[in-house]
């Protein structure tokens, strides 16, 4: 599967349109980052303006239910997991400190309880992504890198719920957004540096094994763009140079990605929902958003549906999956 995905991103093929209507399930949340459903079915979507904002945190939205402000003081609140009872949060502590934190006993209202589950993560440009499970249980975050296109590059790093010893997975990406699993690989989104002007290098999906040996994508030594750099993991799939390709849910044999959007001025790339078909390599945008930089986070929910989070809209859509 590897190999042939490999090869169907090389053909590089250009994505089609699809008309898919989005459904509103949720409204009223500023600047929503990410989402994801407990066993319950219940809906969690973390805030994050990326500087302190009274929306900051956690908000849960029952099912049929408006949306509740349950943990706040989260800064730059970008991802989130249910594990076991145990609802892990992807934050920062400062501009230099990426941290996830564990929370527990919800009440309906607040939760009891928090510790810290993992710190000390170093980051700057870029900060604490996604949070997966994988089927082996343990949690996997990505990392962001430091800089623009030097310094300490972006990583993947797991543990075990409960143990929060950190294990370096992945390491040569830049802003590691999205991660999700497609069987016992990890599929990431990556975005690349802003300093090449409009055309490279382009956003990644990557994918890697974590039961195999540490995987390295390149970055920064290997980030311009120009063919494929001796010893760098090569992406299975690339997007338009500048989208911001984050967000990431997989079902079956299919990726979704959300795409928040070119910030470079008159570089219309973006703003929109991809579909990638993970053996084909074949492409189709599903959604484009008309409102920029609105399209960010992304996951399959209970009933089978795609749910993405609009940042500045303040939304939660769905869509047939």
């Amino acid at each position: 599967m590897r190999a042939l995905l490999a090869v169907a991103a090389a053909v590089a093929l250009p994505a089609s349109a699809t008309a898919a209507t989005p459904q509103v399930v949720a409204k009223g949340i500023p600047f929503a980052t990410n989402v994801v459903f407990d066993p319950a079915g219940g809906m969690w979507v973390t805030s994050g303006a990326g500087g302190s904002n009274p929306s900051d945190g956690v908000w849960y939205v029952p099912q049929g239910g408006k949306p509740r402000h349950v943990v706040r003081h989260l800064k730059t609140a970008l991802g989130l997991r249910w594990a076991g009872s145990s609802l892990y949060v992807s934050h920062i502590t400062s501009a230099s400190n990426g941290r996830v934190t564990a929370f527990t006993g919800f009440d309906g209202t607040r939760f009891a309880n928090h510790s810290i589950a993992l710190d000390g993560l170093r980051v700057g440009r870029h900060t604490t992504d996604s949070i997966a499970q994988g089927p082996d249980g343990r949690l996997y975050v990505g990392v962001g890198s430091t800089f623009d296109n030097r310094g300490r590059p972006g990583r993947v790093l797991s543990w075990a719920p409960g143990t929060h010893t950190p294990r370096l997975e992945a390491t040569g990406l830049r802003n590691p957004y999205g991660l999700a699993f497609h069987g016992a690989q990890l599929l990431v989104t990556d975005n690349g540096r802003d300093d090449l002007g409009e055309t490279r290098p382009p956003e990644e999906l990557d994918a890697f094994d974590p039961a195999g040996p540490l995987v390295d994508f390149g970055f920064p030594r290997c980030s311009g763009g120009r063919g494929q750099c001796f010893g760098a993991v090569a992406p299975i799939a690339t997007f338009p140079a500048h989208a911001s390709t984050d967000g990431l849910a997989v079902k079956g044999d299919v990726a979704y990605v959300a795409q928040n959007g070119s910030t470079i001025r008159r570089h219309a790339v973006g703003n929109d929902v991809q579909r990638v078909d993970l053996v084909t390599g074949t492409r189709t945008r599903v959604w484009k958003s008309p409102v920029a930089h609105d399209p960010l986070g992304a996951a399959i929910g209970p009933d089978g549906r795609l749910y993405v989070t609009l940042f500045l809209s303040g939304k939660v859509v769905s869509f047939p999956a």
